[in-house]
This record gives C-alpha cells, sequence and structure tokens, in this order.
C-alpha cells in the first residue's frame, strides 16, 4: 500500500475530516488489522463472555434467594464475586495486550506510512508498545480510581444525609473531571503511537496543548461516540435478547415455575455472547484511528505555532 499524503497523520485536519480520515484508514487496512489481532480479542471475547455468564447466575442466585428464601445458596454468592473479580481482571490484562497490538500497527504507520501486513496469522505483542500501553493503562486507572472515589463519596453522603444538593454536587464533579481528562487523550494518544517520547515529557506538556484544542477533541470524540452507541447497540441486541430470556427463566423459578429454557442454551448463551464480544472489540477498535489522525493534526498545529512564535520574535 503506497503513502498518500492525505494519509499520513501529521496533517491539520478538520474535526470531520479527521473522523473520516480515521475510519478509511480502519476500514482499508482492516484485513492487516484483523490478522495481527485477532487472537487476544477472541481471547477478550471469550473471557467477557464467561463474565455475563457469571453475573447472569449470582443474579439468578440472587432472585432466587429473594424469592424463595433459598438461604442455603446464599454461600456462593462470594465465591460467584471472586470468579467475577478473577475475569475481570484477566479480561483488562488481555484488554492491554490488545491495545499493545493496535498501538504498535499505528506507530509503524507514522514512521513506515502504511499498516504493514503481518508475516504470521499469529505473533507476540510488540515489547515497546506493550510497556507504553501497560504505562498508560496504569495512569488512567489511577485517575479513574481517584476521580471514582470522590464521585462515590459525595454519593454515599448525599444518600445518608438524604441530600439532593450533595447528589447534584456529585454529578457536576463527575462531569468536570471527564471535561478537564480530554485533553489527556492527546497526550496519551502521542506517547503510544510515537517512538522517541517519553512519558511524563508528553504527558504534562501534552496536556496544555491538548487543552488549547479542547473543542477539537471534544467534537472528534463525540462524533466516534455517536457512531459507536449506534454500532454498539446493533451487535449487542442478540446477547442482551438472551440475557434478558435468561433473567426471565430465573425469575419464573424464583416463583416456583419450571425452568423454561433448555439445557444446551448454557452453551448457545456462550457462543453467542463470545460471537457478540468479537464483533463489538473491532467497533471499539475503530475509534482509535480517528483519535491517532486528532492527535497528528494537533501536534503539526503545535508546530506552526511554534515556528510563528519563533519567526515572530526574529
Amino acid at each position: 500500500m503506497e503513502t498518500k499524503n492525505e494519509e499520513h497523520p501529521l496533517k491539520i485536519r478538520s474535526a470531520r475530516a479527521t473522523v473520516a480520515a480515521g475510519i478509511r484508514l480502519y476500514t482499508d487496512n482492516f484485513r492487516r488489522i484483523f490478522r495481527a489481532t485477532w487472537l487476544p480479542a477472541l481471547v477478550c471475547a471469550l473471557v467477557s463472555a464467561f463474565a455475563t455468564k457469571t453475573i447472569i447466575t449470582a443474579m439468578s442466585q440472587i432472585i432466587q434467594v429473594a424469592g424463595i428464601q433459598m438461604l442455603a445458596s446464599a454461600p456462593s454468592l462470594p465465591q460467584q464475586y471472586l470468579v467475577q473479580s478473577g475475569l475481570t481482571f484477566l479480561d483488562a490484562v488481555f484488554t492491554v495486550v490488545l491495545m499493545s497490538y493496535v498501538f504498535s500497527l499505528l506507530a509503524s504507520h507514522r514512521v513506515e506510512g502504511a499498516i504493514l501486513y503481518p508475516p504470521r496469522w499469529w505473533s507476540l505483542p510488540d515489547s515497546h508498545s506493550l510497556t507504553r500501553t501497560v504505562a498508560s493503562a496504569i495512569v488512567w486507572f489511577v485517575t479513574q480510581v481517584v476521580v471514582g472515589g470522590i464521585f462515590g463519596v459525595f454519593i454515599y453522603l448525599g444518600i445518608f444525609r438524604q441530600s439532593v444538593t450533595l447528589l447534584c454536587l456529585a454529578f457536576v464533579i463527575l462531569l468536570i473531571a471527564v471535561l478537564l481528562l480530554l485533553p489527556f487523550v492527546y497526550s496519551h494518544m502521542r506517547y503510544l503511537t510515537t517512538r522517541d517520547t517519553r512519558f511524563f515529557d508528553v504527558l504534562w506538556s501534552g496536556y496544555g496543548q491538548g487543552l488549547r484544542h479542547w473543542g477539537y477533541i471534544f467534537t472528534v470524540l463525540f462524533v466516534m461516540m455517536l457512531l459507536l452507541t449506534v454500532a454498539l447497540t446493533v451487535t449487542m441486541l442478540p446477547a442482551f435478547i438472551l440475557i434478558m430470556a435468561n433473567m426471565k427463566s430465573q425469575m419464573g423459578a424464583a416463583m416456583g415455575d419450571p425452568l423454561d429454557m433448555p439445557t444446551y442454551m448454557n452453551w448457545v448463551s456462550l457462543i453467542v455472547f463470545t460471537l457478540s464480544g468479537f464483533i463489538q472489540v473491532y467497533v471499539i477498535l475503530a475509534i482509535h484511528f480517528p483519535a491517532y489522525y486528532m492527535a497528528g493534526s494537533i501536534e503539526q498545529q503545535e508546530i506552526q505555532r511554534n515556528e510563528k512564535a519563533k519567526n515572530t520574535l526574529h
């Protein structure tokens, strides 16, 4: 695939052009992306499917305990919680691995001007991209814990004191935190797709640069989230129908009715959850390609801004 000037990341684009260029890069190179990422994507889908089944089982037990007073089954709920926690951790680990593959492809595109075709149907993650993805994930995790903790404290105080003011304040704080964190999207994307950058240098200087282009970042991400919401709603529909069918069957059992779901539905549900999750992975991956071009556009604007400032001084 020859390098085209329109595909170069360091090019100033409007929000509309950025979204269009990112989607085009993703769709034009989907076979290459799929060949490089199908294995970690499949593992993520399997783990997510088992986690969904665990949640359904736990909720069914809660319904049964509440409906027919099967207190003897209550001790198994902590076990379900431990299993769910373990699956959530595994899902997070393999998601980081999956994203390292994607950022490796984008970093290669930045250097080579094209997403290269992987030589094999399976490969180990690039250690450089994996290290950077882990560092970025840790920072985002800590940030979410801090923001979530503050939000949770205000929610708890609002419920405990029955204060509508505190509850409203909690959501205002959450909204402000989300809006202030948007420039970090640029910082992290630039760090993850550029080989010769240092984490904290990009993190702090990049935040100031991203803050100057806050509206541009918000517009690109907002448009992509709208598109993803529509696509995810469609792909989640089969799994959602099965979840509702399972829950309705368990609620009927709690009322004394026999289970109306055949025994093989457990395997059918697992297969459907896996296929649905696998498709959803590639739907979600699409947002990173417009974000990649968004970061390149901001970087190019900052380069021109600095050159203009130097020429003004001289």
